[in-house]
């Protein structure tokens, strides 16, 4: 197994993830460390064992994925970033998952950020929602990156699509195009421990919005075109109700979402502002 951990846009939680996985690492495991940043001074005689990437300035979180998908080397490739803590039986999970399934991707739920600020909390319920849904194992559609694991095999079929960044929606439709299966297990746990604070989030999601807005129209005609562009208004709302639904799921969790609503609807509407610009950009050409 490869773990590829991208601490972006700092290394904050970068240790305490880092601490969690190493009494689970073996000599079957390979632990990456991706960033635009330069190692600590210690960082060699404290994690001896985990290779360091250095990405550019501008790298997003696809991107630091992409280059440690690169490097790795096992049969199974697990990511995460540094702002969580998987759970001590994480690397178990992934190994005895993915022995027992032939899934492309399998990946588990994220616990929330408790005692978290409304900023944690909004992050969590924007990015990570959509495993509320989900309370056994069971096929997918879709797969969140953060704690997510791969057949190395599927991703070097696909080096091409992936080398310029892991965008884990484009991904997931290339291999489900091809028949082959994403499952969701509940044991395979991670938590978050922090984000990345309200106006990097919303450069992030308005960053990561136009590029899901591309992928969405590329090789659709002018008219799809169009009318996605005509009916972009209607995005901040799809998307939270989207998010309404999958609390329904998850009611202890109203309060936390209650508070954290201001700071969400931000989030939101940074993304939708994002796809808008996809959908303009968007080359016709498939």
């Amino acid at each position: 197994i490869s773990v590829v951990v991208a601490a972006w846009p700092d290394l904050l939680g970068l240790m305490t993830c880092l601490g969690s996985l190493r009494p689970q690492a073996d000599t079957q495991v390979q632990i990456l460390v991706v960033s635009s940043m330069p190692p600590p001074a210690d960082f060699s005689s404290d994690f001896a064992t985990v290779r360091w990437l250095v990405a550019p300035q501008t790298a997003l979180i696809p991107h630091l994925w992409s280059m440690g998908m690169a490097a790795a080397t096992g049969e199974v490739v697990a990511i995460t970033t540094a702002h969580f803590t998987p759970a001590p039986d994480w690397i178990a999970q992934i190994r005895a998952a993915h022995r027992r399934l032939d899934s492309v991707g399998i990946a588990g739920p994220i616990d929330p950020p408790r005692g978290g600020s409304l900023g944690d909390w909004a992050t969590y319920f924007m990015r990570y929602s959509s495993a509320f849904v989900f309370s056994r194992e069971q096929a997918v559609d879709d797969l969140i990156g953060d704690n997510a694991s791969y057949k190395r095999v599927s991703l070097r079929a696909h080096a091409d699509a992936i080398h310029a960044g892991f965008w884990e929606p484009e991904f997931h439709r290339l291999v489900l195009a091809e028949g082959k299966h994403l499952t969701f297990i509940p044991t395979m746990r991670i938590t978050q421990r922090h984000s990345f604070g309200i106006l990097r989030f919303c450069s992030q999601r308005m960053r990561h919005g136009r590029q899901y807005g591309r992928d969405r129209m590329r090789g659709k005609s002018p008219l799809y075109r169009a009318a996605g562009i005509l009916l972009s208004p209607l995005i901040p709302i799809v998307l939270l109700a989207k998010i309404l639904w999958r609390l329904s799921h998850r009611p202890a969790y109203v309060l936390p979402f209650l508070a954290s609503l201001p700071v969400l609807l931000l989030f939101i509407c940074s993304w939708a502002g994002g796809e808008f610009r996809g959908y303009l950009a968007a080359s016709p050409e498939s």
